[in-house]
């Protein structure tokens, strides 16, 4: 389906910026609008599903609105509510945090443990949604890149397209300053796009997976530490080690270690 929406998208696009040379003025230019605005997202449509638009945006929002850090917050709070409340009163005592909690992959693992699973299989069991979800979000942050690559190619088409329009009709002056202008545009369009949006978006997308990285291995380790009912001290020691790690990756600009690894 997202192949087909793409074909479509850039024949539309194509035939807007053919058939609408003129009505532009200054800097504005609808032609040069239609191409640009649709031409990078359906060439990526070609070869990505909608879902890693969605999930390119839902990243986007999330880091500009700090959903990070209240994911993290929860987190920290429920395994730490609940490792006590489980040393003291026993696995049935995790069923209300799991019932309040919001984030879904501490709401997966507190139920793996309601129901009683072992601790390599909750393990494997998170350690695998951790890993297709960095998988999605690595290819939203790859679409967003690549339309930030794309998009001085797509003005490039504009380009062309204003200097065939124009030396076809070399000899109508008056249709001459509008294919001209839409040559011109079209370029600046792809530049200021691919450089200014695209390109940075693509760069917040991709650090916001590494957040959700570090958050989501902190839950595998905390739920298995609530699973084998260890101390309080050994969850705070847990979370401070995730909470250096996180600090020394910002500060080095260093990217957390891949999802896939071992024993994540």
């Amino acid at each position: 389906m997202s192949p087909i929406v793409g074909f479509a998208g850039i024949v539309f696009a194509l035939w807007f910026a053919a058939s609408h040379e003129g009505g532009g003025q200054g800097f504005f230019s609808p032609a040069g609008i239609v191409l640009l605005a649709l031409g990078p997202p359906c060439v990526m449509l070609l070869s990505h599903t909608l879902l890693d638009f969605v999930t390119g945006i839902r990243l986007l929002v999330q880091s500009m609105t700090g959903g990070s850090k209240r994911h993290q917050i929860e987190v920290l709070d429920t395994l730490t509510a609940a490792s006590k409340s489980v040393r003291a009163d026993g696995v049935g005592a995790v069923i209300p945090f799991r019932d309040k909690a919001r984030y879904g992959l501490l709401r997966d693992g507190l139920s793996l443990i309601v129901n009683d699973f072992k601790p390599e299989e909750i393990r494997n069991n998170l350690t695998a949604r951790v890993n297709l979800k960095q998988s999605h979000m690595q290819l939203a942050a790859n679409l967003f890149e690549n339309m930030s690559k794309l998009s001085p190619g797509v003005g490039m088409i504009g380009t062309l397209m204003g200097l065939i329009a124009m030396l076809a009709n070399i000899n109508d002056p008056q249709r001459i300053a509008p294919n001209m202008s839409l040559a011109m545009i079209t370029t600046l369009y792809g530049l200021a796009l691919g450089t200014i949006i695209y390109g940075p978006w693509s760069e917040r997308i991709a650090l916001e997976a590494e957040r959700t990285l570090e958050i989501d291995l902190l839950v595998v380790e905390g739920v298995l530490n609530i699973k084998g009912k260890k101390s309080s001290m050994h969850l705070r020691d847990l979370v401070k080690s995730y909470s250096v790690g996180e600090a020394a990756s910002k500060s080095k600009g260093a990217a957390p270690e891949p999802a896939g690894r071992k024993g994540a």
